[in-house]
C-alpha cells in the first residue's frame, strides 16, 4: 500500500519534538535523515522552479519567434502580391507598347512594321497565293494645300477605313506610309482579287468624305497589283507592285494596273 507522506512526516516531527525521545540514540539518526530529506525537497523544489522558469522562457521565446515568423510571412505575402500586380501591370504595359508600335496612330490600321511581319508570315506559308495591292491617294498634296493638313488627315482616315471595309476577308490592309496603303491579298482566286481592286477604285471615286466644318472632299486612288511568280521574293513582289502603281498613275490615275513582269 502506498504510504501517506503527509502523515508520515507528521509522525516523524512528533517524535523529534517529543522530549521523551531526546536520549534515544535513534533520534539523532532520525533528525539527520529528516534534515537530509528537507534539503532534498528544497533542491527538488528549486529544480522545479528553474524548470518552470525555463519552460516559461521557452514558451515566450517560441511565441515571440512564432509572432516574428508570422509577421515575416505576412510581409512576404504582401511583397508577393505587390510583385504579382507589378508583373501583371508590366506585361500589360509591354503588350500595349507592342500593340502601339505595330499600329498607325492616325488611321488605326496596322503600320508598315506590322504589315512586313504579316507579309513574311503569308510568304512563308502560302506564297503562291499572294497578291499585293499598292494604293496611293491621287493628288493628295493638293488636298493638304487647299484645305490644310487636318482635313488631309481626315481624308486619310476615311480612305483607310473604306479600303479596309471593301477588302474584308480577302486580305490584310495597312498604312504603308504617307498617303500610301498596302493590301496583302491571300485569296486563291485571282479574279475575286481583281474584282475587289476594281471595286476599291470605284468606291473611293464615288465617295463623298464629310470632313471638318462640313467640308465635302472627293478624291480617287491608283493601285498597282502584283501576283506571286516563281522565284519572287518579298522585295521583288513589293517592287513590282510599286512599278504597277507608277504605271497606273502615268496612265491617268483613278485606276489599277497589274504587273505582268
Amino acid at each position: 500500500m502506498k504510504p501517506n507522506i503527509k502523515d508520515l512526516e507528521s509522525r516523524v516531527l512528533s517524535v523529534l519534538e517529543d522530549i521523551e525521545h531526546n536520549d534515544n540514540p535513534v533520534r539523532d539518526v532520525l533528525a539527520e535523515l529528516w534534515q537530509y530529506n528537507q534539503e532534498q525537497w528544497q533542491r527538488v523544489e528549486q529544480m522545479v522552479r528553474v524548470s518552470d522558469a525555463y519552460q516559461d522562457m521557452m514558451m515566450k521565446r517560441e511565441k515571440t519567434l512564432g509572432e516574428r515568423f508570422d509577421k515575416h510571412i505576412r510581409q512576404l505575402e504582401k511583397i508577393t502580391r505587390i510583385s504579382d500586380r507589378y508583373q501583371t501591370a508590366l506585361r500589360e504595359a509591354n503588350l500595349e507598347l507592342e500593340h502601339a508600335s505595330l499600329m498607325d496612330t492616325l488611321t488605326g490600321l496596322p503600320n508598315r512594321r506590322k504589315m512586313l511581319r504579316t507579309l513574311k508570315r503569308e510568304y512563308d506559308h502560302r506564297r503562291q497565293h499572294i497578291k499585293l495591292g499598292m494604293i496611293d491617294i491621287d493628288y493628295f498634296k493638293r488636298i493638304n494645300d487647299a484645305h490644310g493638313h487636318l482635313v488631309g488627315d481626315e481624308v486619310l482616315i476615311a480612305v483607310g477605313h473604306l479600303i479596309e471595309q471593301t477588302v474584308g476577308d480577302l486580305g490584310h490592309v495597312a498604312r504603308w506610309g504617307g498617303e500610301e496603303f498596302l493590301v496583302v491579298f491571300t485569296h486563291k482566286n485571282a479574279d475575286d482579287v481583281e474584282i475587289c481592286v476594281n471595286n476599291l477604285v470605284r468606291e473611293i471615286q464615288e465617295a463623298r468624305f464629310d470632313v471638318l466644318d462640313g467640308q465635302i472632299i472627293q478624291t480617287s486612288i491608283s493601285i498597282g497589283l502584283s501576283h506571286y511568280q516563281e522565284g519572287d521574293t518579298i522585295d521583288s513582289l513589293l517592287t513590282r507592285a510599286d512599278d504597277a502603281l507608277y504605271d497606273a498613275k502615268n496612265s491617268g490615275r483613278n485606276r489599277f494596273h497589274i504587273s505582268h513582269k
